[in-house]
């Protein structure tokens, strides 16, 4: 064999080898790239649920404050109403509405059983405001509301669990 045509083989050996091996380099960068790219995708995709199950959370929270506060100022108007210190106002009516505006938001967040207690609740409290005379009105009130409690609770701790 000549010097020529083993410098030539030489040389087309060295290129292939170049050519491999920087086709190898490629695949493994991409096959990095593509690795490092899911991940962030799974760590973002996490994040966002994280997110959304916090706000979730919070608008929960805020929804079933205002549904206790909305109750508490409709049983208080009807008690000093029945109680005979102050008279049968429209502003009871207005609470009973709010009332029913917060309860229907619940409608929102959920779950079914909290949604549930506060039909319960509002259904106590419009007993409360309507018929204020009627014999057991008032004895439910405490148990609807106890009832409602006990379900918000409920679902936060299971809200809490599911972040867990």
């Amino acid at each position: 064999m000549d010097e020529g045509l083993a410098a030539l083989i030489a040389a087309l050996t060295g290129l292939i080898g170049a050519a491999v091996g920087g086709w190898v380099t490629w695949k493994a960068a991409r096959h990095g790239a593509d690795a490092a790219l899911r991940a962030t995708m799974e760590q973002l995709s996490g994040q966002a649920i994280n997110e959304r199950s916090h706000w979730v959370r919070q608008e929960r929270r805020a929804a079933y404050a205002t549904v206790i506060d909305a109750y508490m100022s409709v049983t208080m108007l009807a008690a000093a109403h029945r109680s005979g210190l102050r008279e049968e106002t429209p502003e009871a009516y207005e609470r009973l509405a709010e009332l029913g505006m917060a309860c229907k938001r619940l409608t929102l967040f959920g779950p079914d059983s909290v949604e549930e207690a506060a039909s319960e609740l509002l259904r106590r409290a419009d007993d409360r405001v309507r018929r204020p005379s009627e014999a057991g009105v008032s004895a439910g009130g405490g148990a609807a509301l106890n009832g409602f409690l006990a379900a918000c609770k409920d679902a936060l701790s299971q809200d809490d669990q599911d972040d867990g």
